[in-house]
């Protein structure tokens, strides 16, 4: 497989090749073009089928069905797109090792990447409480969506890192997280006090540089009005 991502950081693009017989997976919805000789079938839950789709539907992710992409000769091309503005960049789990992500944004992945859903109190670690915590292993790449660019930063003991949750992409699975209020940051669902999470240890972490909740307090606006235009939260997660 050969990939490039194309108009970044605005309006990326991720355009795949695949040899005969190479695969590549995608969230439905993801795909713009592809060539002649790209066939594709639709999984339910996942390779582990209904029991997927259940264990998905307990944790509130939306991703019952997955789609996979596959050449039926040499140089087929596939183009994915995310849903939203923004950037999208390829993470080789080989050699970061496992990584968490926010459930939302993740577009593709190669079919040796293992997915699994965390059960734990990371579940609510984003404030719109419709986004959930996948892990990432295995081998080959994964590609993340951000709403605007993606920005990338180090943790080391020596310098933990606080972040808004909200702007959350993925992180390294060794990191530790604390979640806690922050009186400097309003939560825009909710109304008062927002959340940071402290990342400590040594890793690795993905942010967005913009925060696709603004857009919930514009879109409840319009919940009665099915004329209105513009996009709600609902488009970005």
């Amino acid at each position: 497989m050969q990939y490039s991502i194309e108009k970044r950081p605005s309006y990326a693009m991720l355009e795949v090749t695949l040899a005969e017989s190479e695969q590549i997976q995608t969230k439905p919805g993801a795909m713009m073009t592809r060539t002649a000789g790209i066939g594709n079938e639709s999984n339910v839950g996942g390779d582990e089928g209904v029991t997927g789709m259940v264990k998905r539907a307990v944790s509130d992710e939306r991703g019952l069905v997955d789609n996979t992409y596959y050449a039926e000769a040499d140089d087929e091309q596939v183009t994915l797109v995310p849903e939203h503005p923004g950037d999208i960049s390829a993470i080789n789990v080989s050699e970061s090792g496992p990584i968490r992500s926010q459930s939302g944004s993740l577009l593709a992945w190669e079919p040796l990447v293992e997915r699994s859903t965390e059960f734990n109190n990371r579940s609510n670690l984003f404030s719109s409480g419709e986004l959930t915590v996948l892990g990432l292993s295995g081998q080959g790449h994964a590609f993340l969506s951000s709403y605007g660019s993606m920005h990338e930063q180090d943790v080391t003991p020596e310098n933990p890192l606080i972040v808004d949750e909200d702007h959350i992409v993925a992180w390294t699975a060794d990191l530790n997280l604390n979640r806690q209020k922050d009186g400097s940051i309003k939560s825009t669902v909710f109304g008062g006090e927002g959340f940071v999470t402290e990342f400590t240890g040594e890793g690795h972490v993905w942010l967005q540089t913009r925060n696709p909740m603004t857009f919930a307090v514009g879109g409840a606006e319009h919940d009665d009005d099915d004329s209105a235009g513009g996009p709600s939260v609902g488009d970005f997660i």
